[in-house]
């Protein structure tokens, strides 16, 4: 009866002591695409409703391997942003933003759900430079599916468990139609995971607190021709005690049309993208060449993202340089 007690145990107590030994956040290869999802700054930067969706699956050929999917959608309120004959006034008045963000994250038994509504405020530094502050607030849930838990007794049953807890973050976001840059921390409010295994508890300890995530990027267009851009960018995570991650990108964009791009995600993956913007609907997929120890067990990872730029008003949907 001990063993099996502790057999039915050990998923939880994984459950809780992995997440203090590596990052929490869940994966993504084309976030340059949609910088919303690291950030709650980039709210509603864009002149038009913007919709993503995207899903995720990593390590392929591995069993319970990880599948994220998610949908955001966020827009700038009020409508002289989508008048066509502004003033200089209009030019230079801040304005504010909303959004929302839902996602799944699943590796094996386990599961992550959250749901976020943001806010931003935006306002003007020079003529072409502004600068947004944003907050978002919600909810995750931790999740443990016993249908799926295997044991070495497969007689043994095990039931299922969840733990919710609010969360929150904050980004700056700083932009003009040449570059952008932020900053952002992600889980800061650091709540502690509380799963319970019928007459017995496990108690919240320091094994399963959510660790805060800290976040930099910048990006920056680089004119090659009238048609021809080049967008290189940067992303720097920060969580403890795992290392510092870093990725490089660059993209190559032709008009607002096609682009492709590569990354190098340090000492972990090669990223290979390519997209295609019609109108006011977008498509992106990338593929992940592990560099790791555990590439040679995996089939690598594919992402799809797909957008859609919806008019407020009758007017060309505005291009977003670095979409």
């Amino acid at each position: 009866m001990k063993r099996a007690l502790t057999l039915l145990l050990l998923p939880l107590l994984l459950v809780a002591v992995v997440p203090a030994l590596a990052q929490q956040q869940a994966q993504y290869s084309q976030y340059m695409n949609n910088n919303y999802i690291l950030n709650p700054g980039a709210t509603g930067v864009e002149d038009y409703i913007d919709v993503k969706l995207s899903y995720r699956t990593q390590w392929t050929g591995l069993e319970g391997a990880p599948k994220t999917y998610y949908a955001s959608a966020s827009s700038s309120l009020g409508k002289w942003r989508t008048t066509g004959k502004r003033t200089l006034r209009d030019r230079r008045r801040p304005f504010h933003a909303i959004g929302g963000l839902v996602y799944k994250d699943e590796t094996g038994p386990t599961s992550r759900t959250g749901a976020y509504l943001s806010y931003a405020y935006n306002l003007v530094l020079r003529p072409n430079l502004r600068a947004a502050l944003g907050v978002s607030a919600g909810m995750q849930q931790f999740a443990v599916d016993g249908q799926k838990l295997q044991f070495f007794d497969p007689t043994t049953v095990a039931a299922s468990a969840a733990s919710r807890v609010l969360d929150g973050s904050v980004g700056l976001w700083v932009y003009s139609s040449d570059f952008y840059f932020g900053v952002s921390g992600a889980q800061l409010l650091g709540n502690k995971l509380n799963f319970s295994y019928g007459p017995n508890s496990l108690e919240a300890g320091e094994g399963n607190t959510l660790k805060r995530h800290y976040f930099a990027t910048g990006g920056v267009r680089v004119p090659l021709s009238d048609d021809w851009s080049l967008v290189p960018s940067v992303l720097v995570k920060a969580v403890q005690p795992a290392p510092l991650s870093v990725d490089l990108n660059a993209k190559l964009k032709y008009q607002d049309l096609l682009w492709g791009g590569v990354s190098w995600r340090a000492f972990d993956s090669f990223v290979g993208m390519v997209g295609l913007n019609y109108e006011q609907f977008t498509v992106g997929y990338s593929y992940d060449a592990g560099l790791s120890q555990l590439a040679g067990y995996h089939g690598g990872s594919h992402e799809i993202l797909v957008g859609l730029r919806l008019k407020k008003k009758a007017q060309v949907v505005c291009t977003n340089r670095f979409w």
